[in-house]
């Protein structure tokens, strides 16, 4: 005797989850891209503004370490 199993899937049924879930994901992906590169152009305008900032404090030190050295070393 052989038994049936009562919830046993057909091929059209899994055909149809499986393009629904085929859906969804390419959504999430679109989504999950669309952020990444959000997150890639914040970060990239940040490391503009730290290397800006860098230079500007070496600039400034710079400065800085210049008008000492004249102060001690005063040129004729």
């Amino acid at each position: 005797m052989i038994k049936r199993m009562a919830n046993r899937n057909t091929v059209q049924s899994v055909a149809s989850d499986l393009k629904s879930h085929e859906a969804k994901c390419e959504e999430r992906w679109k989504t999950i891209f669309k952020e990444t590169e959000e997150i890639k152009a914040e970060v990239s305008d940040l490391n503009k503004t730290l290397k800006m900032a860098v230079f500007g404090c070496f600039g400034f030190l710079g400065t800085l370490l210049i008008a000492l050295i004249s102060i001690i070393f005063p040129v004729n």
